[in-house]
This record gives structure tokens, sequence and C-alpha cells, in this order.
């Protein structure tokens, strides 16, 4: 028994369940989140009221410095070059703070500049490493990290961000936290995978360990998003838990919550195939709805190996455009997929299509007459080539 991810499990249940009914006191830690000390209230006053009047009489550009971090911020999620303009200007009026660092690493990330933002990060936690702490700081330093090859450092950071995602604005925000560190630790299976293969023993056995821990943590984080609210990515959430399931083994859990997807993709299909007079038309936009859904995937941001989206895409695939599917896990296969740990698993779900049998338990419904051959089927040939710069 794998004791590390049952307590993985009881660690994300325990302190999210607790929030219930502690909503006044995440609201306001929320509200004080970001905020630099040399910015916040002293001795119990409101945290509104910001510097005291002596404060200001020591440092006259304190209120002027504030003031633009708090533009800062509020720039981020619209214009994150205003937002740029606004930390140096902060970190002109009282160099050698640490929150200027914070908004110039946040607003890198959100430019699209993941090593700028990196080192900004760096200056920032050498000045004071409590300035990354609140939620949706940890959240852009972990993805900063990620995207700049520092898996283990990224790892870290999730794991200390994961019981505090009630405090992130959105379910979407919390669900997406859930994926990334999910595609991360995934990636850490694989690669420890790969080093128990090429080691002897006892560091073989070490590895193993290491890559099933690290695949059961995905596994965790992906069940733990799964039990919240839907959201836009609840798709993906399913998608994702059935290819770690696949890897780890457990097919017919796997094979489960694909069936699950099919069923709840397939009830709108059901209800327009009663109008017989819009039946044809009806099957052919439920088609091309699924292609749309499977073409979504290429947009994504989440995921640590670039070549996952091909089987991400494969799976969604595979009970209703069997032929969609068989050329996503053939792609996966021709390219890095099919050198990675993964390529066994791939294999056995591409043969059990080919042979008629589904992921590998039950028959898959092709796409037959004019939804087969209709724009769904030219969208979906030829397979998208995976991107070998990774995700973005």
């Amino acid at each position: 028994m794998h004791l590390g991810p049952l307590l993985l499990t009881a660690l994300l249940v325990l302190p999210l369940a607790a929030h219930a009914g502690q909503a006044g006191d995440l609201v306001a830690a929320a509200a004080a989140a970001g905020r630099p000390p040399e910015c916040s209230a002293r001795s119990g006053r409101a945290i509104a009221r910001g510097p005291t009047v002596w404060e200001r009489a020591r440092a006259p550009e304190l209120p002027r410095y504030c003031d633009l971090l708090a533009r800062g911020q509020a720039q981020l999620g619209g214009d994150a070059e205003a937002a740029r303009e606004s930390a140096r200007l902060a970190d002109e009026l009282l160099p050698g703070h640490a929150a200027p660092q914070v908004l110039l690493a946040r607003a890198a990330l959100a430019l699209g500049s993941p090593e700028d933002a990196a080192r900004a990060f760096e200056r920032a936690r050498s000045v004071d490493p409590r300035s990354v702490e609140d939620p949706q700081t940890m959240h852009d330093l972990a993805r900063s990290l990620a995207r700049t090859g520092k898996r283990g450092e990224a790892i870290a950071i999730y794991r200390a961000l994961v019981p505090r995602i009630d405090l992130l604005g959105t379910a979407d925000q919390r669900a997406l936290v859930l994926l990334e560190a999910a595609h991360l630790s995934m990636a850490t299976a694989g690669a420890a995978s790969v080093a128990d293969a090429s080691a002897r023993p006892p560091a073989g056995a070490h590895g193993e360990a290491a890559a099933r821990g690290a695949l059961d943590e995905a596994i965790a984080y992906l069940r733990e998003a799964r039990l919240r609210a839907q959201t836009q990515l609840a798709r993906d959430v399913t998608l994702s838990l059935a290819l770690a399931l696949d890897r780890g083994g457990d097919k017919a859990q796997a094979d489960a919550a694909l069936e699950g997807e099919a069923a709840t993709l397939e009830a709108p299909r059901g209800r327009a195939a009663e109008d017989r007079s819009a039946g044809a038309a009806a099957r052919e936009r439920a088609a091309d709805d699924l292609a749309s859904a499977a073409a979504r995937l290429r947009t994504v941001e989440y995921l640590a190996v670039p070549e996952d989206r091909l089987a991400l895409e494969a799976l969604a695939l595979e009970r209703t455009m069997t032929a969609a599917a068989i050329a996503r896990w053939e792609a996966y296969l021709s390219g890095a997929g099919g050198q990675g740990p993964w390529a066994p698993a791939a294999r056995a779900r591409l043969d059990a299509l080919r042979r008629g049998g589904g992921g590998g338990h039950r028959p898959a419904r092709a796409a037959t007459g004019a939804a087969a051959r209709g724009p769904q089927e030219r969208s979906a040939a030829p397979p998208p080539r995976p991107n070998p710069g990774g995700a973005r």
C-alpha cells in the first residue's frame, strides 16, 4: 500500500473542507493578500487606512509608492504592460523592496516571459521570502518555475498552494491550479519511470516508488478537482483523470470516467434524435461539437508535457469518433510519446480501438455516414504535431 497518496488525500480534503465555517476569515485574508508590509495597517487599524502619518513623514514617497503598487495589481488582469510600468515606477520611488519585484514578475508572466518572471521572483524572495505567500502570487511563481524547467521547485510551491486554493477568486482558478499540479506530478512520475528503467537495484526500486507516488499524487489532485463544483474545466479534469488512471494501470476506472463523459456529451444528441426530421442535421452538429471540443484542447496551458495534448484529444474522441481517436494515438506514439514511459499504455488503447474494443472494455461507436465524412473528420486529420517548446 502506498501511504503517501493516502496522506496527500487527507491533506487535500481536511483543509479545504474546514473553510466552510470560516468564510469571513478567508475573505479578510484574501483582502490582505499581496499588500506589502510597508503599505499595511499598523496597530490593529483597518487595512484600508494604509500607512500612518509618522510613516509618511519618515518616507514621503510611501503613499505614492503604495498607490502605484495597488494600481499595478488592479492592472494585471487587463493591461500587464501598464502593471509592469507601475512596478518600475514604484521601485524607483522606494528601491530595495520586494513588492515591486513581485509585481514585475507577475506582469512578465502575463506578457509571456516566464524567464523574466522567474528572475524577478528570485529577486523578490532574496529580499523577503514571505513576499510570495499570497495564493495569486504563489500560483504565478509556480507557473514561472514550471515553464522554466524547475519542476521540483514548482511542485513544492503547488503542494503549499493546494490547501489554500479557496483563497483564489473563482472556481475555474481553483480547478486550474489542481490541473497544473496534477500534470506536473504526472510529468515527474514519467521522468522517475525513465530513471528507474536505467538504474540498478536498489536505486531502481527507489525510482519506481517515486514514480508511483508522483502518479498517485496527480490522481489525488484530479479527484479533488472532480469533487468540486462544475467549472469550464470540468471536462479537462475528467479526461486528465482518465489519462492518469490509465497510466497507473487502472483501466477499469479510467474507462468508467470516460463512459460518464461520453454520456454527458451524447445527451443533447439523444434528445435531438427524437425529432426525426432534424435527426441527420443534429447528428452532424453533435459530431462537429465533439470535434470542436477536442480542438479546444490545443489551446490549454496546464500541460507539463506537450505531447499529452494528443493523448487527451484521443481520449476525448474514443467513444464517438474512433478513426480520429486512432489518428491521435498514432501521432502520440510516432512522436515524443512513443519514446516515453507511457508508450505501452497508449499502445494498448490504440490496439483496443483497432480491434473495435474502445478503450479496452467496451466497443466504441465509430462515426458513420455523412457525419464520418463531414467537417469534423477533416478537422481531425492530420493530427496536430506536439509543440517541441512545451506548454506555454
